[in-house]
C-alpha cells in the first residue's frame, strides 16, 4: 500500500497536478475501475492506499529528499573530483533561478545530473551566485576543492575577471577550469559562419543530442 501511494505521488508531482488530485481524482475513478473488473473486494483495498493532500506532500517531500541524499554521494566518486555547470535564467513570472548540474565519475563512467535549482532573491550577480553556490556545498560538505571545473554561459558577471566567478573560483581552487559552455560557442560561432559549414555543425549536434537522450541510445551507441 505505502509503495502505490508513492509511485502515485511521484506521478502526481511529475505532472505538476495539485496535492488533492490522488484524493478527489485518482482514488475515486481507480475504485470504480476495479469495482467492476475485480469486484468489490478488490476495490475496498485500493481505498486503503492513502492518497490524501497532506500524504501526498509527505511522499513528493521524502522523495526529493531522498534524491538529494543520493545525489550527494557525489563526493564519493572514485576520482573524488567534481564539475559543475552554472546557468542564470528568468521564467515568465520574472523569477530569477540558478541551476546547477553536475558530473562525477561512477564505477567507471561519468554521470551527468541536475545538482539543484534556487531561486536569487535579489540581484543576479557573480556574489548571488557564489553565496548559493557556496551554501550548498557547506551544507552538504562538499569543498571547493572537490571540484575541477566549473563550466559556465559566458556572462559578463559569470567570466569576468576582477567582480565575476572566474576570480573568486581562483582564489578558492587555484588549480580548477573555468570555461565557457560549448552550446553557447556554437551559438556565437554559428552567425558567422557559411550556411554549408553552419548546417553541417548542426547535423552533428542534432547528432549528439540523439545519442544522449535516454539510456537506450547511449547503450546501443556504444555497441556499435
Amino acid at each position: 500500500m505505502v509503495e502505490a501511494s508513492y509511485k502515485v505521488s511521484l506521478e502526481v508531482a511529475r505532472k505538476k497536478k495539485a496535492h488533492m488530485t490522488g484524493e478527489t481524482l485518482i482514488t475515486p475513478f481507480a475504485v470504480q475501475v476495479v469495482k467492476r473488473v475485480r469486484g468489490e473486494l478488490r476495490a475496498q483495498k485500493i481505498q486503503q492506499i492513502s492518497l490524501s493532500g497532506d500524504t501526498v506532500k509527505r511522499r513528493i517531500s521524502g522523495t526529493s529528499t531522498d534524491i538529494m541524499e543520493q545525489m550527494i554521494q557525489i563526493k564519493h566518486s572514485p576520482t573524488g573530483m567534481v564539475a559543475v555547470q552554472l546557468d542564470e535564467s528568468t521564467d515568465v513570472s520574472s523569477c530569477a533561478q540558478l541551476l546547477v548540474f553536475v558530473r562525477y565519475v561512477f564505477i567507471h563512467d561519468s554521470k551527468d545530473e541536475c545538482l539543484f535549482c534556487i531561486q536569487l532573491e535579489i540581484t543576479t550577480k557573480a556574489l548571488d551566485v557564489i553565496e548559493k553556490l557556496t551554501s550548498f556545498f557547506t551544507a552538504n560538505g562538499i569543498t571547493w576543492k572537490d571540484c575541477c571545473g566549473i563550466c559556465t554561459d559566458g556572462a559578463p558577471a559569470m567570466l569576468r575577471s576582477k567582480p565575476g566567478i572566474q576570480k573568486y573560483v581562483k582564489d578558492v581552487a587555484p588549480n580548477e577550469k573555468v570555461v565557457h559552455g560549448m552550446i553557447h560557442r556554437f551559438a556565437l560561432a554559428s552567425k558567422t559562419l557559411p550556411d554549408a559549414l553552419c548546417k553541417n555543425l548542426e547535423a552533428v549536434v542534432k547528432c549528439v543530442i540523439f545519442m544522449k537522450i535516454g539510456d537506450l541510445n547511449p547503450r546501443l551507441f556504444q555497441k556499435l
